[in-house]
């Protein structure tokens, strides 16, 4: 059995979406094989979930500091892209493993992507109970069930978006974290108030828990390449299968090009809610 790997260049945000999106639709009418692709991004870039209202990001700072916002298609909360190494994964339903059901297709990639962490010596584990607040506007304050953790920090943030015939996971492994960035682009996570107090007192982000696990953290000698090659080799051992190395195919790419100018650099779909 033969799956798809794409080992692909830094790209825009607005790109990435599109091509995630383009690919999945591929794999989902079966044109394309179930596919894997790793990429990174040309400059730091905030995306927000598919769910999120845009007020829960300071708009002016973004503009001011040149950082696109884009909204996924797929679920969860806000993300800076910058020292991270993205993933997403594409299946059709009926393939067997994925033919199980959605909650049991979220855990069996989220094995394959513990099981790279772990081949690069990284303690990875999964989440067994969900802890966020739902308002929280930060996708990384902490993990949710079944995310990959690394004592008990969250390291992997993923996210899916499901069809009638089949599915898409996109998700972020961080490398590092720039906290003092996130405090300035994301609104609200920094007004918990200690109960209590008559007037409240507001308490840092680091004392209730904003903080992520990072590959430099636990494993600074990893590099991206590094990661990558273990990934690859995770989910052929996971699933049983062999990744053939391409890029996009011409559907995909031209169908990327046409989401990109009508959906994902659209105020019409970024500022939708």
């Amino acid at each position: 059995m033969f799956w798809r790997f794409i080992d692909d260049k830094a790209r825009s945000a607005s790109l990435n979406m599109a091509l995630d999106e383009a690919i999945s639709e591929a794999v989902r009418k079966k044109l394309s094989p179930p596919t894997l692709r790793l990429y990174q991004w040309e400059n730091p870039s905030i995306t927000i979930g598919y769910f999120q209202n845009i007020s829960d990001i300071d708009l002016d700072y973004c503009r001011e500091i040149n950082y696109p916002v884009v909204r996924r298609c797929t679920g969860g909360k806000a993300i800076l892209h910058n020292f991270e190494l993205t993933y997403s994964f594409s299946a059709s339903n009926g393939l067997e493993p994925f033919n199980r059901g959605l909650v049991k297709n979220y855990l069996l990639v989220n094995s394959a992507l513990a099981s790279g962490l772990r081949q690069v010596n990284l303690p990875a584990d999964t989440a067994v109970k969900k802890k966020c607040r739902q308002r929280d506007p930060l996708c990384f304050k902490t993990p949710s069930f079944g995310e990959i953790t690394v004592n008990g920090e969250k390291i992997i943030g993923s996210a899916q978006k499901r069809y009638s015939n089949g599915f898409m996971q996109q998700g972020s492994i961080i490398m590092d974290v720039d906290t003092d960035e996130l405090r300035r682009i994301v609104k609200h996570h920094d007004l918990v108030m200690i109960k209590g107090s008559e007037e409240g007192v507001r308490k840092a982000p680091e004392e209730y828990g904003l903080k992520a696990g990072t590959i430099k953290k636990y494993a600074p000698s990893v590099s991206v390449d590094e990661l990558r090659t273990a990934l690859k080799k995770a989910f052929e051992q996971t699933f049983n299968t062999t990744f053939v190395s391409e890029s996009p195919t011409e559907f995909e790419a031209r169908l990327a090009e046409k989401l990109e100018a009508e959906k994902y650099s659209s105020h019409e779909w970024n500022f939708r809610r």
